[in-house]
């Protein structure tokens, strides 16, 4: 018999503080993410947090300079 399993991911909102990062920007990164490894499916959630982090360290790069 097969279990329905759901996986949680739990963040903390002090950790990740919002620069006026829009979801626009972040599936843009994300998707070329995607492109890159060939369009292979199932690597949605990874190449999302891959974009948060990318956006917001070119925001931080931008902002310092």
């Amino acid at each position: 018999m097969a279990r329905n399993t759901r996986v949680s991911v739990k963040v903390r909102r002090q950790e990740i503080p919002s620069r006026g990062v829009s979801a626009k920007e972040i599936s843009h990164v994300a998707y070329e993410l995607f492109e890159r490894r060939g369009c292979v499916h199932g690597h949605d959630l990874e190449d999302w947090l891959e974009a948060e982090r990318i956006v917001r360290q070119r925001r931080t790069t931008s902002n310092r300079q």
